[in-house]
């Protein structure tokens, strides 16, 4: 169960600490923390007991009074401090990278950009990297062979004119016989994604495994 925002604490100095990081300086608004001299503005909700066992962290990026990205991310560890470092550390991992690059013009090794024709429109897709958790010590995971053509040819297939577009992949490997999916587009739970990421050739394993990607479309003006 998640927790009302009021009962939610701010991330603000973390997200200034991590702009910083990344040589940027950065202004503050209501929470929201804007890098100096550019678009767009990023705030944290940081909710310590969203479940009994686990935190959870969101984040939102304000593109304009009708856009808002939001990725969020569970925290595990012993203790609150744990938990929030879990957490943090997965969006930084998973999405930090493909924003900066995507948004704020600032060059990644783990985010690769290509140019994509969707119907009339053509995009610059900012796809970040497959991040992997893999408990099989002794083999490493093979994505199945056609997981990028798929990705490309499920985000083609829809009908999409706006400025940004954005899609959360994850595919979790429980125990061999059980997964969980979920794939969002534009924060909406996406159950045509989902299906198609489910119909993959994963591989099969009695170790937990996950995959996680974050992609932001962006339309050349």
């Amino acid at each position: 169960m998640t927790v009302s925002k009021n009962e939610a604490q701010h991330t603000t100095e973390l997200l200034k600490e991590l702009f910083k990081t990344h040589d940027f300086e950065t202004e503050e608004h209501d929470n929201w923390v804007i890098p100096k001299g550019k678009e767009y503005a990023m705030k944290g909700y940081w909710y310590p007991e969203a479940t009994e066992n686990t935190g959870q962290l969101s984040i939102e990026i304000f593109i304009d009074s009708e856009t808002i990205i939001v990725e969020s991310y569970a925290g595990i560890g012993n203790s609150a401090v744990e938990k929030l470092k879990s957490a943090f550390s997965s969006f930084v991992y998973h999405a930090f990278p493909t924003l900066l690059m995507a948004l704020w013009d600032k060059g990644s090794d783990e985010v690769k950009v290509q140019s994509w024709k969707l119907g009339e429109e053509d995009y610059q897709v900012y796809l970040g990297n497959q991040g992997i958790i893999n408990y099989d010590k002794e083999k490493p995971l093979i994505l199945p062979a056609k997981y990028s053509k798929k990705v490309q040819s499920l985000i083609s297939s829809e009908a999409l004119d706006k400025e940004f577009h954005w899609f959360t992949l994850f595919y979790a490997n429980i125990n061999g016989l059980d997964n969980y999916v979920e794939v969002l587009k534009d924060n909406t739970k996406w159950t045509t994604g989902a299906k198609t990421l489910t119909a993959l050739d994963w591989k099969r394993s009695n170790n937990y495994y996950a995959v996680r990607q974050f992609i932001i479309l962006k339309k050349e003006i």
